[in-house]
């Protein structure tokens, strides 16, 4: 008798080899195992398995629901549900589940089998629509003999001539004649057959009607295409033994003969393959430690033919380098523990060292003793070659990089130097990458008269984001402080026909060569003497939040940057009073996807949250609207930059 840790061995084990899907969870609804059928079938690996929710593994809440509403009530579930793989795609299992209870009675969790009867529902539902079909089919041919009525295959009657007098509707189908041009004729006056058959159809039938076994039948349909029957012919006698008539039950078997040609080509095409392949396979016999099977073009890649292998001669000692050898031997020891591999080593053959991939799966008897590994070896030396390049590639992308993060990073003001100018704001400047396409600027400009420096803001973002965002904010950057120091421009509207202007120029921008890269902007300049702000934009508005209420300062309906058809920038001036809050953002924010329905943020669930903490001092407003974001974000990518610059008025 199996001892009780044999019997854990075993169940182990089939629970590792199950075909069904063998799974559990704690009390909490935390995944703690799933066989490898189960992985298999669902796409994770055991490590990302354990990490979801059960609900993750069905195609809707509602689904996942109503088992754990049955494993509420009954303590136990049986039936159909709809799973969902890694990649989303739905597939309907039999789920049989139950509640766990120690000794105690305390609930500690639940388990379930379940089996994937895809291709099961997929059968029936065919099985039923053929079902249906039959239906009326049989309905259509209720007033036909008994023969017609219940006989699919074509079915005719010949006289001893060779004469067809009757047929059935099928035989009509398969031939593609009515019933009109069949009757009265022999079957070769209307039935073409291929020159290729011609030889063998003369020789089956040089005796007549062959009703030992059936024969195989190419002809020609009236339309044209090559069809294929399967003809059984039973001769009818009259009581003095003769020949009265001949019955030929035609079976059309196009689809088998298909088949059966597409299998020689494939086999065929197989051959070649196996011949031609640059890869190397192997059978190997773990119980006799010998190579059984080794491909001829092993000489090409390892430098020795396959009685090298067949002789038991040593290929590890003599080829494969000193420090990779344990890599083998870990392989072989897989194997031996029923394991599969896929590993990468190095041999030295003529004198060059080669890169090689083996891969390998263990071959079990019926009794599921492992008896050989079979295996493919692949040459990877061009691919770890190019994989060292494009690892230093990448390194010198990284440096470049970081070198034009630096670069950047010095164009741009901290929050600190920000304070200096306006006391009571904040900014928060997220890049969406290591470079950034939005830019923003805080400074002094003087007033027209030149007796006062008035406090301005201005926000950037750029086309792109990354490396080429990065190169267009630092031009933008540079061209809007230009139009800060110039006497000739007096107004944000100046400034970005300014830099629209010059962006232009740069880019060679017309009709003909359309560059439409360029920015949106939002410009203001801050009256604190006269409690006003004179601000212009460009697809960028500005939101004062007063007593309560939004206020929004809209800007023009366009970028900075090439356009085929501009309008004029336009000037905004409003006054304001002491305590109006005032927010300029890029749209890196509200575009980020998140939330529970994995969608846009939104310009007005912006508001609604600014509006919840405008009490707070400007500070804690960033912490909290950073908190906001990663919350909304959660573990989805981020979309774009972000720039949010708040601002008290005094």
């Amino acid at each position: 008798m199996p001892t009780l840790s044999q019997n854990a061995v075993l169940a182990e084990y089939l629970i590792k080899n199950s075909l069904d899907f063998i799974g559990s969870a704690d009390a909490e609804e935390n995944i703690i195992e799933y066989n490898p059928a189960a992985l298999r079938a669902f796409g994770y690996t055991l490590e990302e398995m354990v990490l979801l929710d059960v609900c993750e593994l069905y195609i809707t809440n509602e689904e996942y629901e109503r088992v754990v509403q049955a494993l509420d009530e009954k303590g136990e579930f049986s039936g159909e549900v709809i799973n969902k793989r890694k990649n989303g795609e739905p597939f309907t299992c039999y789920l049989s589940a139950n509640i766990l209870y120690n000794d105690d009675g305390e609930l500690i969790g639940s388990m379930g089998v379940s089996r994937d009867i895809s291709y099961e529902k997929e059968l029936t539902k065919k099985l039923e629509v053929q079902n249906e079909k039959n239906a009326k089919l049989i309905d259509e041919l209720v007033s036909l003999s008994r023969i017609a009525t219940n006989v699919s295959n074509g079915v005719v009657i010949t006289t001893p001539e060779g004469r067809m007098k009757w047929c059935n509707d099928s035989f009509s189908r398969i031939t593609g004649y009515s019933h009109n041009e069949l009757i009265g004729h022999k079957p070769s006056e209307l039935f073409r057959v291929p020159h290729f058959y011609i030889e063998t159809f003369n020789e089956l039938t040089k005796d007549g009607p062959n009703s030992d076994e059936p024969i195989q039948v190419p002809h020609y349909h009236k339309e044209g295409h090559l069809y294929w029957m399967l003809v059984e012919s039973t001769p009818v006698y009259d009581d003095e033994g003769n020949l009265t008539e001949i019955i030929e039950v035609c079976t059309e078997i196009t689809d088998q003969k298909k088949a059966e040609m597409a299998l020689v080509e494939s086999e065929a095409n197989f051959r070649q393959m196996s011949e031609t392949i640059e890869d190397v396979f192997f059978l190997y016999n773990v119980l006799d430690k010998q190579y059984e099977y080794v491909s001829p073009n092993s000489q090409d890649m390892l430098g020795v033919d396959p009685e090298f292998f067949y002789a038991g001669k040593a290929y590890l000692n003599k080829f494969v380098l000193a420090d990779d050898r344990h890599i083998i031997r870990r392989g072989r020891l897989d194997i031996m523990s029923g394991n599969s591999y896929d590993i990468e080593y190095r041999v030295s053959v003529e004198g060059q060292i080669r890169w090689l991939r083996e891969r390998a799966f263990p071959v079990r008897a019926v009794d599921g003793q492992i008896i050989k590994g079979s295996g493919v070896v692949s040459d990877i030396t061009i691919l770890k070659r190019d994989q060292e390049l494009l690892d230093i590639q990448n390194r010198n992308i990284a440096e470049s990089i970081t070198y034009a993060k630096r670069i950047q990073s010095s164009t741009l003001q901290s929050e600190s130097d920000i304070r200096k100018i306006f006391k009571d704001s904040f900014l928060y400047f997220l890049p969406k990458g290591e470079l950034s396409g939005d830019f923003y600027i805080a400074d002094y400009v003087n007033s027209k008269d030149d007796t006062r420096q008035l406090p301005v803001f201005f926000i950037g973002d750029c086309t792109g984001h990354g490396v080429p965002g990065a190169i267009l904010s630092i031009l933008c950057l540079s061209l809007a402080r230009q139009t800060m120091r110039s006497r000739k421009i007096h107004s944000p509207a100046g400034a970005l026909a300014f830099i629209r202007r010059r962006l232009i120029k740069i880019f060679h921008s017309d009709q003909a060569r359309q560059i439409n890269d360029g920015m949106d902007a939002g410009f203001g300049i801050v009256d604190e003497e006269n409690k006003r702000v004179l601000y212009s934009g460009a697809n960028l508005s500005v939101l004062v939040l007063r007593k309560g209420k939004w206020l929004e300062i809209e800007g023009s309906k366009q970028h900075v940057g090439y356009v085929a058809d501009p309008s004029p920038f336009k000037d905004v001036s409003f006054d304001y009073e002491s305590g109006d809050q005032l927010y300029l953002f890029t749209d890196g924010f509200v575009d980020q996807f998140g939330g529970e329905n994995n969608k846009k943020y939104l310009k007005r669930r912006l508001k609604q949250f600014i509006s919840s903490i405008a009490d707070e001092p400007m500070k804690k407003q960033r912490k909290l609207i950073e908190k906001e974001f990663h919350s909304w974000k959660g573990r989805e990518e981020q979309t774009d930059d972000i720039c949010c610059f708040g601002l008290k008025l005094d």
